[in-house]
This record gives C-alpha cells, structure tokens and sequence, in this order.
C-alpha cells in the first residue's frame, strides 16, 4: 500500500463487503436502539417549598403578604 493510498480505497475495490458492513452497523443501531433502558414516563420527585410563619393572636388578615 503506497503513501497515497486514501482511507476509502479499500471501501471501494470490495463494495460487497463495504455493503456488509454498512447492513451490519444499521442493525446493531437499531438493535441498541430497541435495547435501551428509557421509561416512557419516569418516576420524578418535584421539588416543593413549605413556609410557616407564626404570629400569636394575628388573624390572617394581617398574615397575607399583600
């Protein structure tokens, strides 16, 4: 093989093989693809805030911010 030989020369002498190859990559995607552990609708904890305020014989009146 000489120096100027390019990356694809060996894709193009054998098309036969390069089409194997190129079957057997679209099959091993599509079966990854299949494979994969994803949830169609995943378990999610939201995350929630809680404020308490006192204020001794307040009515809410006075406890409502606006």
């Amino acid at each position: 093989m000489s120096m100027n030989a390019s990356i694809s020369a060996p894709f193009i002498r054998r098309p036969i093989a390069t089409s194997l190859l190129a079957v057997a990559v679209l099959f091993g995607g599509v079966l990854g693809y299949w494979l994969l552990p994803i949830s169609a609708l995943p378990q999610v904890d939201f995350p929630t805030i809680q404020v308490t305020t006192q204020l001794p014989g307040a009515s809410p009146d006075t406890m409502r911010p606006w």
